[in-house]
C-alpha cells in the first residue's frame, strides 16, 4: 500500500501511480484535476502547497525523499527507508498528520523569508517554494555574451571600413589632381638587350626625372627638359642613385636625327624622351616624372627653405647675354612668374636676388630654382647638374622629417604640375618606402667628356668620349654591373656615328666627372 493510504485527507483523491517498470517517474493528480510529475524537490514542494492541510511537520528535504523512486523498476519495501533517511519520530502515530501549534517558533519567520505574500485564500498556508539555482557553465558564454560580441565585432569592422574609405578619399582627392599619363612603358622603345642583363635591370627600379623649363608655368606636355635625372633603386637594398644626363649631351634623339639630347622632350614629348634614353644608354625606364621648374619652388616653400651656399663667383658673374648678374636675373624670373610678392609692381623683390657676401644664406623656393638654373657661375652644364642633384636629395631629406601640414601642402601645391606614367599603387608604395631610402651616390653622364661646337645648327654640344666606354661606367654605377658589354646594333652604332662626326675619340676627354 502506498504511504498515503495511511492519511485520511478528508477530500477524495486518486493515490498516487506506483513507479512504473520502464524507470519513469510516476505522475499523480492532485484532486484539482491537475497532474504533476515526480521529477524533483520542487514538484513535490508544490504538491504539498496546494492546500493548507497539507502543513506537514516533517522537513522539506524528508518529502522529497519520499518520492525519491530509483529507475530499477521495483517499489520501496512497505515502511523502508535507507540508511540516513528521516529521523526517527518525524511522523505521529495513529495516522493523522500532525499539526503545528499556534505560535510555534519554527513558523515564526520574516516576510522576506516566506517570500512574498500570498495572492489569495488559497496561498495563505502555502509554504515559500525553493528555487533551483541556475546550472553552472563555466567556460561557455552565455546566447547574451555571444550576440553582444557579433555586435562589437560588426561595429568594429563599420568603423575601420569608414576609416579607410575617408583615407582612399583624402588620398584620391590628392593624387587625382596628378597629371596621370596613360602611356605603356612596355611598349617604349628600347634596345635588344641579353639575358643576363634584363635579369639585373629587374632587381631595379629604374625612374627618369625630368624638370622642365617652358616658360609657362604648369604645361608638361612640352618644354626643354633643362634637368634629367635618371634614379636607380635597388629593390634589395632600398639605396637611390642619381646621375644627370647634361642636357647638352650629343646623342640621336631619333632615327638618324642627332642634337642635344634635350631636342627630344621639346619635338617629340616625354616617349621619344624615354625612346632616347633607353637606345643610346641600354637601358629599360620603368617609369617617369615630369616636373615644372617652378613647383619645385612651391616644394621649398612647403618645406620652409634649404640651406644653400652662395659663392663669390655667383655673386660677381653675370650673363652675358643681359650683362646683369646671372644668379639675381634667374631669381627674378621664377618670382615674377610665380607672383611672388603681389603688392610688387613686377612680383619679385630685389633683396631677394642680390647677396652682399659668400655664405651660407636660407633660400626660399625662388632662391633655390634661380640656384639650379644659373650655368655661368658654375661648371657650366655639368656643374648646373650637380647643384640640381645636391637641391633634390636636401628635399628627399628635408621630406623625411615633414609633417602632416607640410606633405598636405605638397600634394596640394605641386600635385598639379607633376605628370608621371606610375600608377597610383606605384606612387603610394614608394611614398611609404620613403623613410627606408638611402640617398647614396651620384654623378653626371657623360663620365668622360669634351664640349665642342659641331655646327651653328647644334651649337656647343657635350661630346661623350665615347659613348659606348660611358655606357659600360654607366652600368656599372647605377646597377653594379661589371664589364657590362654593350649591344652592337644599338648603343655600338651610335657611338660609332658620333666619334665619325665630332672626331673625338676616348682619348680625346677632357673632363672627368667624378662621383658626389
Amino acid at each position: 500500500m502506498s504511504n498515503y493510504d495511511d492519511y485520511d485527507f478528508d477530500r477524495q483523491r486518486r493515490a498516487p501511480r506506483r513507479a512504473p517498470s520502464n524507470g519513469r517517474r510516476p505522475v499523480r493528480d492532485d484532486g484539482y484535476g491537475y497532474e504533476r510529475s515526480r521529477r524533483g524537490s520542487e514538484l513535490d514542494v508544490d504538491f504539498y502547497e496546494e492546500d493548507d492541510r497539507y502543513n506537514f511537520d516533517y522537513d522539506l528535504e524528508d518529502d522529497v525523499d519520499m518520492y525519491d523512486y530509483r529507475p530499477s523498476g521495483g517499489r520501496r519495501p512497505a515502511g523502508g527507508r535507507p540508511a540516513g533517511g528521516r529521523p526517527a519520530g518525524a511522523r505521529p502515530s495513529g495516522g493523522q498528520p500532525r499539526r503545528r501549534p499556534e505560535g510555534n517558533p519554527n513558523r515564526a519567520r520574516s516576510a522576506s523569508s516566506r517570500g512574498p505574500a500570498p495572492r489569495n485564500s488559497r496561498d495563505a498556508g502555502r509554504r515559500p517554494a525553493q528555487q533551483r539555482p541556475a546550472p553552472s557553465r563555466k567556460g561557455k558564454p552565455s546566447k547574451a555574451a555571444k550576440k553582444k560580441k557579433t555586435r562589437t565585432t560588426i561595429i568594429v569592422v563599420e568603423v575601420v571600413l569608414i576609416l579607410v574609405l575617408l583615407f582612399g578619399f583624402f588620398l584620391w582627392s590628392k593624387f587625382g589632381k596628378v597629371n596621370w599619363d596613360n602611356i605603356k612603358m612596355e611598349e617604349i622603345s628600347s634596345n635588344d638587350l641579353d639575358e643576363a642583363t634584363e635579369e639585373v635591370l629587374s632587381n631595379y627600379k629604374t625612374i627618369a626625372l625630368f624638370g622642365v623649363d617652358n616658360r609657362s608655368n604648369g604645361n608638361l606636355d612640352s618644354g626643354n627638359s633643362d634637368a634629367i635625372i635618371l634614379v636607380s633603386i635597388n629593390n634589395d637594398t632600398n639605396d637611390v642613385k642619381m646621375l644627370s644626363v647634361q642636357r647638352d649631351t650629343y646623342l640621336q634623339v631619333e632615327k638618324d636625327v642627332y642634337r642635344k639630347c634635350n631636342y627630344a622632350y621639346n619635338h617629340g614629348g616625354v616617349e621619344q624622351a624615354l625612346e632616347m634614353l633607353n637606345t643610346n644608354l641600354d637601358i629599360k625606364i620603368d617609369g617617369y616624372v615630369s616636373v615644372d621648374f617652378y613647383a619645385l619652388a612651391k616644394i621649398v616653400d612647403d618645406l620652409g627653405g634649404l640651406d644653400l651656399e652662395i659663392t663669390q663667383k655667383m655673386i660677381d658673374t653675370n650673363n652675358p647675354e643681359t650683362g646683369q648678374n646671372a644668379l639675381a636675373g634667374y631669381i627674378a624670373e621664377v618670382e615674377n612668374v610665380l607672383n611672388y610678392y603681389p603688392k610688387e609692381k613686377e612680383g619679385w623683390k630685389m633683396s631677394d636676388c642680390y647677396f652682399d657676401k659668400p655664405g651660407t644664406y636660407h633660400l626660399n623656393g625662388a632662391q633655390v630654382v634661380g640656384f639650379c638654373r644659373n650655368r655661368y657661375a658654375v661648371n657650366n652644364d655639368y656643374g648646373r647638374a650637380e647643384n640640381q642633384r645636391m637641391v633634390v636629395k636636401l628635399i628627399v631629406e628635408k621630406a623625411k622629417h615633414a609633417n602632416v601640414s607640410q606633405l598636405n601642402d605638397i600634394a596640394d601645391d605641386v600635385f598639379p604640375k607633376i605628370s608621371t606614367s606610375l600608377s597610383l599603387s606605384q606612387c603610394l608604395g614608394m611614398a611609404k618606402d620613403v623613410g627606408k631610402y638611402n640617398m647614396a651616390e651620384s654623378s653626371g653622364f657623360p663620365f668622360s667628356l669634351k664640349t665642342k661646337t659641331i655646327s651653328k645648327k647644334t651649337g656647343s654640344v657635350v661630346v661623350p668620349c665615347t659613348l659606348t666606354s660611358n655606357v659600360v661606367k654607366l652600368h656599372k654605377f647605377l646597377y653594379d654591373q661589371d664589364d657590362y658589354d654593350p649591344t652592337d646594333d644599338g648603343v655600338d652604332v651610335i657611338s660609332e656615328h658620333i666619334q665619325s662626326e665630332t672626331g673625338l675619340s676616348e682619348s680625346s676627354a677632357e673632363i672627368n666627372q667624378e662621383v658626389d
